[in-house]
């Protein structure tokens, strides 16, 4: 979600001893820049950078005031609901046109004057909300001409901005929709219905607490953008170096050190972030050089950094933020919704780690040397007091305030620790700065959600939502397994190349009304459904961490995408599970039933492993590999049958391993 940046050095200072000598080991191998790189695949990249001095003010001020004005809100109050809505979609909009060129031919260093116009507009339509909205509900909700008329401009506001902003799947989308809404009594069969005039339509989306200014843009306009917030001022304050260096220090001289450390240091910034994609550009400069430099393969090393950056969407405690889009979905507490994930987390991110650890030994690769880490104790002296904040967070939301209340307060906190020492220090520019980055990072977040509006009351105007849950019921002839695939299969495809927060949005309106009529607990549903929206960044063809991994490692993109994939099969296995193992979530009377989840889970996740390597002590044969997988899956299912079997299965793959012969070794895995 902050904008991306460049780690130029492995350890703390400059130009002397073991820093300077860790600062050559991390540049050895060039890595492509990764906001180019960002560029190229990821829409929301692709803003003006170097624009003329005068523009770069107009944007700061705005900037600015936008940020101010959250900050302002989310400790003292705002206004009325759907004022306040429009006053974030307002700058939002400005925003987008001033920074997004409406074409490749645009000038690049400045606004044209249809962008002008267009900010211009949005900054009209804003106002005659605030000013006219409480005349309309005097009215008891009967629209004007005019009223219709700026919905219709607002409509159309919203599209621009997501066709320049978060790309053309979202746009193609939202347009499907609207035209559904309006021509359903001219579609045959059971998608059909009676349609809704162009009036009625305009009316929803503008003037009701559904459309643009419905529940998504509501959780932008409060929890994400603050978020956003205290995620660019902990990146500010070099809470990532602190990150970084610590995970480094630590994990580096182990066998295959530098993918380890990328697991553990992009799930610790991820969290924070949200946004696999940035994610991998930003920690995968530092990563990618490091894990090529010791023996991965560049396709291996994107999809290490591809797979973990993914991970960090749904890491407690900040899960990248999308935790409080369910909380909201769910009417529960945020901390529920972070507890739940905590165990599902672990099984996802010691998948990973046991997949590259099993590659390193197969290939016999070391760690990094003394003299190439980082001085962790230097790092925690100078960066140590920033992970405080991390932890005052924590204790606000426990202590059962809210999460705009325990925010805004950690950024406070945040700005103050930072003055400890001057390496952290954050003063009036970078104030500036984080204010400037955190209005474009939310920006493409804002858009995005004001989009999923659109899906979300055309579901409710039309039942379409219903519809597709009977058929989908009827094809999966009342079996829930199948009805879970098809679920998966339908939230990876909407969350194809949109952030993480709209797709969960979209893909939870559709998908867990279907698990919901199938009897699957709405929290459950809801966890399945967040699981494959952010897994979709990592699930081929269209998978923008690994083409960011593939960018930055110089690797075949589809190689990448591929290997992340398998990297990440325990995502794709564990939400099945939790939907017929509610302890996985924490939902239990029992701790043991929970913790005995959790054991049986990893060690599922480390056979799992085994099984997509084709590795433990030798390279193993195909037949090995189906046992260790089918014992992985029963350990992960629920139940003590299912365990016993799966402990029997471990049981003759270990024999299988002691008495068979090793398979030949295939180039592929040497490769």
């Amino acid at each position: 979600m902050y904008a991306a940046h460049r780690y130029r050095e492995c350890a703390p200072g400059k130009g002397k001893g073991v820093e300077k000598k860790a600062q050559t080991a991390a540049a050895t191998e060039a890595t492509p820049d990764g906001e180019k790189i960002l560029q190229q695949v990821d829409r929301e990249s692709g803003y003006r950078r170097n624009v003329d001095l005068f523009w770069k003010y107009v944007i700061f001020a705005v900037s600015i005031i936008f940020i101010s004005y959250h900050m302002w809100t989310s400790r003292f109050g705002m206004p009325e609901v759907i004022k306040h809505r429009a006053i974030h979609v307002g700058f939002i909009l400005v925003l987008v046109f001033l920074y997004f060129p409406s074409s490749r031919k645009s000038p690049r260093n400045r606004p044209t004057v249809f962008d002008i116009a267009l900010a211009v507009l949005s900054i009209g339509m804003v106002l005659y909300t605030l000013l006219q909205r409480d005349a309309f509900l005097k009215r008891g909700g009967v629209a004007e001409p005019m009223d219709l008329y700026v919905g219709a401009l607002a409509i159309l506001l919203v599209l621009e901005a997501c066709r320049r902003s978060v790309g053309p799947q979202l746009l193609i989308l939202c347009i499907v929709f609207l035209l559904y809404a309006w021509g359903g009594r001219y579609i045959p069969g059971v998608l059909s219905h009676r349609g809704h005039s162009v009036e009625r339509i305009i009316y929803q989306m503008y003037l009701t607490s559904q459309g643009i200014f419905g529940m998504p843009i509501g959780v932008s306009s409060t929890y994400l953008i603050i978020f956003v917030v205290l995620g660019a001022m902990l990146d500010k304050s070099g809470l990532s170096k602190l990150f970084n260096d610590i995970a480094l220090a630590l994990g580096g001289r182990l066998t295959g050190g530098p993918a380890k450390v990328s697991v553990v240091a992009s799930a610790l910034v991820g969290m924070i972030s949200g946004s696999a994609a940035t994610n991998v550009a930003t920690t995968g400069a530092f990563t990618i050089p490091l894990m090529k430099k010791v023996g991965y393969k560049p396709y291996f090393a994107g999809a290490i950094e591809a797979a973990a950056s993914t991970g960090g969407q749904f890491m407690p405690p900040i899960m990248g933020s999308v935790a409080f889009i369910m909380a909201e979905f769910l009417g529960v507490r945020y901390l529920t919704i972070a507890g739940a994930a905590i165990i599902p987390a672990l099984l996802y991110f010691a998948g990973v780690f046991f997949q590259i650890d099993l590659r390193a030994r197969s290939l016999g690769l070391r760690g990094l040397s003394k003299e190439e880490l980082p001085d962790v104790w230097k790092t925690i002296l100078r960066y140590g007091q920033m992970i405080i904040p991390i932890f005052v967070l924590i204790y606000l939301l426990f202590e059962g305030r809210t999460p705009l209340y325990a925010a805004f307060y950690t950024v406070v906190i945040t700005a103050l620790l930072s003055w400890l020492r001057k390496e952290t220090r954050i003063g009036a520019k970078e104030l500036r700065d984080v204010a400037v980055n955190s209005a474009r990072s939310s920006l493409s977040i804002g858009v995005a959600m004001a989009n999923a509006g659109f899906v979300v009351a055309v579901l409710s105007m039309t039942g379409i939502g219903i519809i597709l849950a009977d058929n989908i019921v009827r094809l999966s002839a009342g079996q829930l397994p199948i009805a879970l695939f098809l679920c998966m299969v339908v939230s990876i495809i909407l969350g194809m190349g949109l952030p993480t927060s709209a797709c969960y949005v979209i893909a939870g309106s559709i998908a867990v009304p279907i698990l919901t009529k199938m009897g699957v607990p709405p929290f459950q549903a809801h966890f399945f459904v967040l699981y494959f929206a952010c897994l979709s960044t990592i699930t081929p063809p269209v998978a923008l961490a690994a083409y960011v991994g593939a960018g930055m490692s110089g690797a075949s993109p589809n190689k990448v995408g591929w290997t992340a994939f398998r990297l990440a099969l325990a995502g794709f296995i564990v939400p099945f599970f939790f939907i017929y193992n509610p302890e996985m979530l924490l939902i239990s009377d029992s701790k043991l039933a929970i913790i005995w989840s959790a054991i049986s889970g990893l060690a599922g996740t480390a056979l799992l492993a085994v099984a997509a390597e084709g590795y433990l002590t030798k390279r193993l044969m195909w037949p090995l590999r189906i046992v260790f997988g089918a014992a992985a899956v029963m350990l992960i299912a629920p139940g003590l049958r299912t365990d016993l079997i799966g402990l029997g299965l471990t049981l003759v793959g270990f024999a299988g391993v002691k008495f068979l012969p090793a398979a030949k070794e295939r180039k592929a895995i040497a490769a």
